[in-house]
Formats: C-alpha cells, structure tokens, sequence
C-alpha cells in the first residue's frame, strides 16, 4: 500500500523529517493522510475540532520550540529531534495499519504478494484479457488491481464468504456491530437475494405472512412464488403525484388484522401469533419512512418475525432526526418478534451495484422455538449465493462499515441532509412550476424560512400530518410516517393540491426526465407528475446547484413553448414524423390529457386499496408451477378481465407487483396496463420498462400489452 501523507501547518512543512509527502493543512479533506502536525497557535484555531468531526482518529502531534501541555485531541507534543519525528512515523504507520477493515485490509496484503495461478477465475489476474486488443483496452480501462483482486477461494488466506470464516466473518461481525445487529450477512446479488434468503428461511407452504402490498417483487418471489406462504395483504397509499406511500394506519389494529385472517386461514385466526413473517418496507421507494418501533409496537406480539426491507434507507439510525425510527435501535424483550432487516448497500450507502446485507437481531428470543438459527438462515443463504463470489463486491461492503463506523458516518450524514435541505430552498427560489415535496408551512412561517440546522434537527419539516392538503395520502395516523430527507421529491404541475384532481395543463414528470438526461443529469426515478432524485454524501454544493439552474431552464423552456427538437432531440430525431412541429408544452398537454382521459392517478392509487385489488384465486406457488408447465397462454391484456394470471405485473421502476401470479386479471389493474398501452402507441419515445406483460406488434401495426393467463 502507497504510504499516506502527513498533513502540516504550511510553516512546518520545510522543518518536518519524513520520507512521506507532506501537505499543507488547507490543502486536504484529511482523506489521505496519516498524521497532522500542527503549531500551538494551529490548536487555537479550531483545527482540533475540525479533526475530531471528521470521525478519522488521526493522530495529531503539535510541534512547539519550548515545553508546553497537550491540549486535548492532541497525541504528543515534539520539538523536532530524530526521536520524535520517529515516533511520528510510528504514529502514521499504526494509523495505516488500523484504518482498513478486516476483509478488505487481508484482501490488499493478498495482492500484494503477487502469487502465481493456475486456479478461478480463467482471465489469471487479467493476463487473459491482455492476449486481445478488446481485452486489453478492457483490462487497461478497470485497472490492474481490480483483476488482481477477482480470486477464488482456492487459497484460504480471504477466508471462506458462504461458510463465513477468516476475515470474510471479521468483516461481517464489524459491520454487525456498526448497524447494531446481532449478525450481519453480506450479499452479493443485491437485496432482491437478500429478501430471498430471509422468506426462505423463515416461511414454508401453509404460514401465514403479513405482507406490504407495496413489497418489491422480490419479497413476492420468495415468500409467495418460492415458499408458497399465504399472504395477509395490507392496503397502501398512492397520492395524486404518483409517490408511493405507507400502509394505512387502521391495518395496524389488531381485530382487523384476524379478521383478514379469517378471510384466508379462520383456522388461525385466533392464534396468539397467527403470522410467521410480517413483510414490511422501512422505507418506500418514494420517501415515506415507517418508525420501526411503531410497528413492533402495533403487531409484534402477532408475528414471529418482522423483515423491514430497508434497500431504500439503511442510513437512517446515522441520522439524528431519524436515529430513532431504526428497527437496529430497538430496545427488544423475550416478547417481542424476531428483527431482519435488508439493507441495499448500493443505492444510497457506499458500495457497488448489488451489494447488499441482511441484519439479523434476534438474541432476546434465542432459545424459544420461533428462533431462526444461524445455520437454518445459511443454508437459505447457500441457496441464493454464487460459489464464485465477486470479492471486490464483499470489500466494499466491509469498507462501507468502515466509513459508517462512529462520528465519520454521522458527519457524512449529517452534510448529506443540510445540503439536501439548502437545494430544496434553492428550487423554491428559483422555480414556480417544479415544487419541492414538503410541507409549504410550518407552526406558521414558510418552510423555507427556518436555518438549515434547525430543520434539519426537527422531524415536523418533514411529517405527514394527517389531512394536510400538500401531501395528498389519505389514512394516516398522527406521527406514523415523515419524508425522508435524503430522497429529493418534487412534483410537477397537473395536480391541485388542494382538491387532488387534475388541472387543465400539466406537466408529465417523465418529460422532465427525459430533458434531465438529455442534459447529463441522471435522475432515479419518476412517475405521474412526480421525480426523485436520490441524496447521498457523494453530493456537493456545485452538484446540486447545477441540477437547480436545469430545473429553472426547462421551466424557461415551458414558459417559452420551445420546439420539442431542441429541448429532447434524441426522441425529436428517433421520432421526427410523429412529432413535427410540436412544442414542448403541446407534448406535456397531450401526455397529460392522456393521464386524465384514464384517470390514471387514480387507478394507480385503486391498485394497492383493499376494495380494489385483484381478487386471490389460487396460491402464487401454484400459479407459477402451471406457468412452469405450460398451462398457460398469451392472451391480450385487454381480454384477460377474469382470467387467473400466470405471472406477476408491473412497471420497473418500482418493481411494486400490481397483480400477483394466482389473482384474477380485471378491474383498475387492467385499466392501468391499458393505460400503459396506450400511452405506448401514442406517445413512442416514452415507453415504461413493464415485466410479466409483452408489448408485441400486431399485423395491424398497433402494440398491445400481452400475459399468460392460466388455461
């Protein structure tokens, strides 16, 4: 490993002995250096409690010419002899040697060494890939040491990652310990595995599971599709927008939860804890965070085990004002459920594409019957987990631990939420159209008026007050759901807020999208007339800014009705017969009459109501055996109202199941796909990902949403 700098006064840096680069104290974020150096007067200034923030535990020597106290933060005082400056490169090398964590840390040693292979993978340290000009532009454009570090387990010095030995289980016992969890377990194939190896190894055909209906599909997969589980749905919350909401306060109470047990097992309805599993998201998609103890509270004593699908936070319990919503800080007793909790390392935290972890915190009930043991939760693991594991992707999860662990996750954090909040009050001084999703006032005062450290201390800039009209949800309790503050939400215009029905123009998100990427900016999702943008400490001023300067230009497009070939060129020149001579603001208009013509916001919300949703027919195992065998067949959405479906469908993003394999076809959902269709036939260039349905081309030129039906 290339050896860190040290970090000085600027008129210190001639007088320091050391073979290491120096840098001068204003010169660093303190991201790569090993020691700091500092004058008396440096430790007056308020550089100690800027060291101690960051959270990095540097040690920090103050060089002074006659004998003086250490102040506090500071590990020694020198005078410059050979001795002390020794004692300094000591200092760094511990640093060095403490800083990286278990996996990753023995993973660099290994490459380091340099061993010869004659084992996995093929390409041999890229050696293979160089053989070809492709190959090697492919080795040279990654780097060597990402080729270095993709091993097998031939050599046991990493440990084994299915079996958890070595540093691979360090590695997952710091991180248990950094999230507060009894046992933590790294995934590699994202958190859709995650939820996978949790239902498998907790529910089997003829439990009961108490299931979010706004679970992603992968919790459908593997507690209805692959364990064969009999779900207790709860209703959920769509508003106007199109933001996915929580599930209703009333779902909660405990005579209305066996009451829908007795629609689907009475035999177990009057069991002390009816439900194997409850499946509930910690936080949606679109922001709305859940307070765990809330939950537990209400249904804990029903349930065996709760899962809080948390692939759209983990970072919470890093976050004052949320701290205390996290299932992981739970005070938990003998009578309390098991706790699981999935985390998707990639989308918000610091880890590559399909990283994942499962946190398990379940102590207060070992030794009762309901306990999930470790090797029963593995084996679902081994099920679910490759034999030739990406060991870049464990690293990284072992290094996100790192970065979370004490006052450095707090501070990143902390920097994440204000920056959050200041681009907020920048889009509200800069756009009349493209409105931030929060309450417009607070105790009386606009949002906007309070100081960032204040609403970023106080969860009511955030809460959704049951009634309030800015939000739009219906059947909240008081205090049961808040915005999260790293989700960046805004609404367009085509909505009144006031009356929730539609306006006579409005602005369909996906057309904001659209002129976002054709411009560089990446959002990660919309829907309706809704947009999210996901925060992380990877944010900066310059980042946001730039992002609130394109806002306020598409609304200068808006207002100057812009030729749509200027504003999205890519779909004007993919499609220049269909919209010739169209206006930015024609577009919007026409996609959004299309909106009101189906009244899509409302089907949407229809979709996950419990008088609304499609009628259960037969168990989803059973339904995805007979599409297994083949006894199906592709019929047109439009004719499939009371045929039983074969596959789940839906719209990616979000990946929110809107029929389940084993429900009957009709009603709002099948309004909403032949909602879809049309909108694909009419509107080309704007197309949703859709799964579990086939848009195909028929001999009369027109696409027509197709899925297997059961015969």
């Amino acid at each position: 490993m290339k050896s860190m700098n040290i970090a000085a006064s600027g008129e210190l840096i001639p007088r320091l002995s050391t073979h290491r680069n120096v840098v001068a104290l204003d010169s660093t974020d303190f991201t790569d250096v090993a020691a700091v150096v500092i004058t008396t007067a440096d430790s007056r200034s308020g550089i100690l409690a800027l060291l101690k923030r960051t959270g990095f535990h540097l040690p920090v020597f103050m060089l002074a010419d006659e004998p003086v106290s250490a102040p506090v933060g500071v590990t020694a005082v020198i005078g410059g002899n050979a001795q002390e400056w020794l004692e300094l490169e000591n200092a760094a090398c511990r640093y060095e040697a403490e800083l990286l964590p278990p996996f990753y840390g023995t993973l660099t040693q290994y490459v380091d060494m340099g061993n010869s292979t004659f084992a996995c993978p093929g390409h041999q340290h890229g050696e293979f890939f160089r053989k070809h000009p492709a190959g090697r532009h492919f080795y040279d454009f990654f780097g060597e040491n990402l080729f270095r570090a993709d091993m097998c387990n031939a050599d046991v010095k990493l440990g084994d990652l299915l079996i958890h030995e070595g540093s691979a289980k360090h590695a997952q016992k710091f991180a248990a310990k950094v999230f507060n969890a009894d046992k933590t377990y790294f995934v590699l194939n994202g958190t859709s595995a995650a939820n996978k190896v949790v239902t498998n190894a907790l529910l089997t055909r003829g439990d009961l599971v108490l299931f979010d209906r706004n679970n992603h599909k992968s919790n459908h997969h593997g507690a209805l599709i692959q364990a064969g589980a009999t779900p207790v749905y709860l209703e959920a919350a769509r508003n106007p927008f199109g933001f996915i909401g929580g599930i209703d306060a009333h779902c909660f109470d405990e005579t209305y939860l066996r009451d829908q047990i007795r629609d689907v097992m009475p035999e177990s309805a009057d069991a002390s804890r009816p439900f194997r599993l409850a499946i509930i998201q910690l936080g949606t998609y679109d922001g709305t965070i859940y307070n765990a103890r809330q939950v537990v509270d209400k249904i804990g004593h029903l349930c065996d085990y709760i899962l809080f699908d948390s692939a759209w936070v983990g970072y919470e319990q890093f976050i004052n004002m949320m701290a205390d919503t996290s299932p992981l800080r739970l005070e938990l007793n003998e009578n309390d459920p098991g706790i699981f909790v999935t985390q998707s390392v990639h989308k918000q935290q610091a880890g590559f594409s399909q990283t994942s972890q499962i946190h398990k915190k379940d102590n207060h009930i070992r030794g009762q019957a309901r306990f999930c043991p470790h090797k029963r939760l593995n084996n679902a693991f081994m099920l679910h987990a490759s034999t030739s594991p990406f060991y870049p992707l464990f690293a990284a999860l072992d290094i996100n631990a790192k970065i979370h662990e004490g006052e450095s996750g707090r501070r990143l954090w902390a920097e994440c939420v204000a920056l959050g909040i200041d681009a907020r009050k920048a889009i509200l001084a800069r756009c009349k159209l493209l409105q931030p999703f929060i309450p417009l006032v607070v105790d009386g005062k606009p949002w906007q008026a309070y100081p960032t450290e204040t609403i970023a201390s106080n969860r009511r800039f955030f809460s959704f007050e049951p009634g309030a009209k800015w939000h739009g949800f219906e059947g909240y309790a008081d205090d049961q759901y808040f915005v999260d503050p790293c989700k960046l939400l805004l609404t367009t215009p085509g909505i009144d807020a006031d009356s929730g029905r539609y306006t006579e123009f409005g602005i369909p998100a996906t057309i904001l999208a659209h002129y976002l990427r054709e411009n560089g900016i990446v959002p990660e999702k919309c829907d309706l007339n809704s947009i999210l943008f996901l925060l992380t400490p990877a944010e900066s001023e310059e980042k946001l800014a730039r992002l609130v300067a394109m806002l306020a230009q598409f609304e200068r497009h808006i207002e100057d009705d812009t030729p749509l070939a200027d504003v999205l060129p890519t779909v004007f020149q993919k499609y220049p017969v269909r919209y010739r001579d169209y206006t930015l603001r024609e577009l919007c208009q026409e996609m959004h009459n299309l909106y009101v013509s189906f009244d899509v916001k409302d089907l949407q919300k229809a979709m996950f109501r419990k008088e609304s949703l499609p009628h259960v027919a037969m168990n989803p195992q059973d339904a995805n055996s007979a599409f297994i065998r083949g006894d199906v067949e592709l019929v047109r959405i439009s004719e499939a109202g009371g045929r039983i479906a074969a596959e789940g469908a839906l719209p990616y993003p979000p990946g929110v199941l809107c029929v389940v394999p084993g429900e009957i076809w009709g009603g709002a959902a099948q309004r909403y796909f032949l909602a879809l269709e049309e909108g694909i036939n009419l509107l080309p260039g704007f197309s949703p990902e859709l799964q579990g349905v086939y848009s195909e081309t028929d001999a009369d030129g027109i696409q027509r949403l197709y899925g297997y039906v059961l015969k």
